[in-house]
């Protein structure tokens, strides 16, 4: 080996960490910057229970946005998430509403579905070798035609009040669905970190090829990856349902969008190899400043739509930089 080429062996993981640290700085200043500019705009942005609300928004994206993160880390992609959402928790509120069934069956149903949704876009994926877009694609359909089926488009009601409390209780000033997304991230950072199989999924993403050779199933693994990012999905559905007291066919649209750019702004390489949590978990507030601080300021939603296009067409063009860099 080469003088040079020593050099760059010894010096890239300092090279990451420098990568993932100027990352993790560029989307907090933007988050800083955004909630300067907004609170400018409006002096009820800093207000309380604004960010109350916040915390409650926040919390669909950043679970989508954890689940993303795994699937992005092995140079995959799900953009099914916001159709699974909806599928699982359409089919939970079904069980409980029309069977009577306690909160606790519900929410295993709707665990469940979002299991079985991921399971389907990995087999996609490993054992029909389909490229992870088009498969989740294939499930954005079909989990949404599902969901539109289940009740012929129509909301459900009614949902009892003990799984209402899973996300409209409150502690510390807080909802319960905020502190699940916190607790969900620290699992989320300690099983990329410092577990083998965060290791593996970066292994995977870094080079599938090498991986397979070290000795891991790689097949397996994007499996469970996939599956993963289904329960991701499903406890977002759980979370929505209660926060809004309905199951809607049509909730979390566009979100699965805001995960993605959530996991591009925070760290995250399209391309695969890298991922942090709190880089994402900074991203999934950003993007939720952006859109809750936009409706304070009286921005047209049509507006806020374009600004998310550019916004997530903007986090994979940095991404390309960063990787080239």
């Amino acid at each position: 080996m080469s003088s040079d080429a020593l050099s760059r062996t010894i010096n890239r993981p300092l090279i990451l960490v420098i990568g993932k640290a100027r990352q993790l700085g560029f989307a907090l200043v933007s988050l800083m910057a955004l909630i300067l500019l907004f609170s400018i705009l409006n002096p009820r942005f800093l207000s309380y229970i604004n960010w109350y609300h916040i915390s409650q928004q926040g919390t669909i994206i950043m679970v989508l946005a954890l689940g993303q993160a795994f699937i992005i880390a092995t140079a995959g992609i799900d953009i099914s998430q916001g159709s699974v959402l909806a599928l699982s928790a359409m089919i939970a509120a079904g069980a409980m509403v029309s069977f009577h069934v306690s909160p606790v069956f519900g929410v295993m149903t709707a665990l469940l579905t979002g299991a079985a949704a991921g399971a389907a876009n990995g087999l996609a994926v490993t054992r029909l070798n389909v490229p992870p877009f088009i498969a989740s694609l294939g499930m954005l359909s079909a989990a949404l035609g599902a969901a539109l089926l289940l009740t012929g488009g129509s909301p459900i009601f009614g949902l009892p009040n003990g799984y209402l409390t899973i996300s409209q209780g409150k502690l510390l000033g807080f909802p319960h669905m905020a502190w699940i997304a916190f607790a969900l991230a620290l699992v989320a950072a300690f099983v990329l970190n410092k577990t083998r199989f965060g290791r593996y999924t970066l292994a995977i993403g870094s080079n599938a090829e090498s991986a397979r050779r070290a000795g891991i199933n790689v097949e397996r693994h994007l499996l469970a990856v996939y599956i993963l990012g289904g329960v991701a999905s499903a406890i977002g559905g759980i979370l929505y349902a209660g926060y809004t007291a309905a199951a809607l066919p049509t909730a979390g649209q566009n979100d699965e969008l805001f995960s993605i750019a959530a996991v591009v702004i925070g760290g995250g390489s399209l391309f695969g190899g890298v991922g942090t949590i709190l880089g994402t978990t900074i991203g999934a507030l950003l993007m939720t400043v952006l859109a809750n601080g936009s409706q304070l300021a009286g921005i047209s939603p049509f507006v806020e739509q374009v600004v998310l296009g550019v916004v997530v067409v903007a986090a994979v063009f940095v991404d390309n930089l960063r990787r080239r860099s």
